[in-house]
């Protein structure tokens, strides 16, 4: 039997502390944590994120604020806006949603940002944080596997499908940081089969709908998902859920797998950045 690794089970433990922890810091030092999301253009999914967060920011009572530019906004122009907000003392996060118009580096964006405003855990400084196994601020996605992981027991050897910023980079460092033996794959590996079926837990993450059916694992294989594809009116993950639904040792399910999981573990980042910034301690790291 398939144990389902049920990402909103373990998203709702996060969102419950985050609440007492949101709450402490106004009790403490009288603030409100605070997060600014920056939305370029008219993207619809980033738009569709974005509100999104806002929605969980209200359950949490963050002072959270979408600020909109329009498509034509320069390189420039965003640096501008994203260093006056870096040093405004009442901003204790910023993101920048992707995907952002052609012509604009998200990178060299998101590296304008104060690693400890950060809450994307995407800029070079929170990057090589993590590669020196010093983690502060991750990024959310690859944060959310490892805490299925830990919140399900699941280790050993892994074998990642991404090799993304955002995914798979960070993951690798997160995972060997845990005493995983990590194996990464992406669209030049050869065989991906001499790779998936020999790990305990695979995660897969190419943006291809229900691409990994059975071939590709074996019945002691757990499955994380971190594909979100939008397939006619339904969302659906890289793996193929009902083909290993009943196969595999253990699955995601897509939607209500890693997505909640990410969409809380932002607040922890803007929880961490907050409190780092009340304690002065903003040049320690």
């Amino acid at each position: 039997m398939t144990t389902l690794l049920d990402g909103k089970d373990i998203a709702s433990r996060i969102m419950e502390k985050l609440r007492e922890n949101f709450s402490s810091i106004e009790e403490e030092y009288g603030v409100r944590a605070s997060l600014r999301l920056i939305l370029v253009g008219g993207d619809d999914a980033a738009a569709i994120y974005a509100k999104a967060k806002l929605k969980r920011a209200k359950r949490l009572n963050v002072d959270a604020k979408l600020l909109k530019f329009p498509e034509e906004t320069s390189m420039k122009e965003l640096i501008s806006e994203i260093t006056s907000l870096s040093s405004d003392r009442d901003v204790n996060g910023i993101m920048i949603e992707n995907p952002l118009p052609k012509g604009l580096d998200f990178y060299s964006l998101a590296d304008t940002i104060p690693y400890y405003k950060d809450v994307d855990g995407t800029s070079s400084r929170n990057q090589g944080l993590i590669v020196n196994r010093r983690e502060f601020m991750t990024p959310a996605t690859a944060a959310a596997v490892v805490a299925i992981m830990e919140h399900y027991n699941l280790s050993g050897k892994v074998t990642i499908i991404n090799r993304s910023p955002v995914v798979g980079r960070p993951l690798i460092n997160m995972l060997l940081n845990r005493n995983n033996t990590v194996s990464v794959c992406h669209s030049k590996t050869p065989d991906l089969l001499e790779y998936t079926r020999i790990a305990d837990v695979v995660v897969v993450a190419i943006g291809k709908p229900l691409f990994f059916g059975k071939s590709y694992f074996t019945e002691r294989s757990s499955v994380i998902d971190v594909g979100i594809n939008y397939v006619e009116d339904s969302i659906k993950g890289d793996a193929d859920f009902t083909e290993l639904n009943g196969y595999v040792e253990a699955i995601t399910p897509v939607p209500g797998g890693v997505g909640p999981v990410t969409a809380s573990l932002i607040f922890e980042n803007l929880y961490k950045g907050t409190l780092f910034q009340l304690k002065g301690n903003s040049k320690k790291l």
